[in-house]
């Protein structure tokens, strides 16, 4: 990187800095996430090495203008896993992975660091250039330890139902001209916050849970077309559709069946 970087290097990378940089950061990061999903061995190591570069290239520019280079990178975060895993490199203990979470944010809310940039609000430490659900499910990770949770699952569900009748009360389905869409979506994306709540507190991440979703409806619809090849999907109807959705559920699932036995 450094010799791409060079005067007799690549014109294309000399142009690049950190705010350009980004959005192939990001990009390179779903990649790798989307062959992780798929357990495709091959391009996870392929697309770790991108993901790689992008660090390497930002810790190069970094290093250009003196503020810290790819050795600071790995040393700090080397220090870092040391500090903050007592259990592993010190005398500590930790009977379970609940009490090394617990070791772990109390460590953190101790380190001078964090402590010189301490938050007034536990909202200051989401990020805001998370994705929207993840950002919601650390928005109420982050209230909730503080207190602001319930402790039960039962008044969670009891809120989803709740937004569900609001949301179904804007938009006023008798009338669609007094509909207000700006409300709709308001009403809706509190259904959505609190789905995101309800994953939480049975443990799972929406993020993961709504990626593969996708994708299964995606590796689904994908055999629908085969299937209806050399047909007008569109003129076929969705009665028909949806019995080729069903073909190819079944299909998948006498698949699971046979490879479990």
């Amino acid at each position: 990187m450094k010799r791409l970087r060079s005067p007799e290097g690549c014109p294309w990378d000399r142009e690049q800095d950190t705010r350009s940089l980004l959005p192939y950061l990001i990009e390179e990061s779903c990649e790798f996430i989307d062959a992780a999903q798929a357990n495709d061995k091959t391009h996870m190591c392929e697309e770790l090495g991108d993901v790689l570069l992008q660090v390497v290239f930002h810790a190069q520019i970094a290093s250009e203008s003196k503020d810290f280079t790819i050795d600071h990178v790995v040393q700090s975060i080397c220090e870092k896993m040391v500090r903050r895993h007592p259990h592993v490199f010190g005398d500590a203990t930790a009977a379970d992975s609940n009490a090394v979470l617990r070791e772990w944010e109390r460590i953190k809310s101790s380190e001078k660091n964090n402590i010189e940039t301490a938050a007034s609000s536990a909202m200051d430490k989401v990020s805001k250039s998370l994705p929207p659900l993840a950002r919601a499910q650390e928005m109420q990770r982050r209230a909730a330890k503080v207190g602001f949770d319930w402790n039960r699952e039962a008044p969670v569900y009891e809120k989803i139902l709740e937004e569900l009748t609001e949301f179904r009360h804007e938009m006023k389905l008798d009338n669609a001209e007094n509909q207000n869409k700006e409300k709709m979506e308001e009403e809706f994306g509190d259904i959505l916050f609190s789905l995101v709540n309800w994953s939480r507190h049975v443990g799972l991440n929406a993020s993961t849970a709504l990626m593969r979703s996708s994708s299964k409806f995606e590796r689904r619809f994908r055999q629908v077309e085969e299937l209806a090849t050399g047909q007008d999907m569109k003129a076929m109807g969705l009665e028909k559709l949806d019995a080729l959705w069903d073909q190819v559920k079944a299909k998948e699932k006498a698949q699971c069946l046979l490879s479990e036995d």
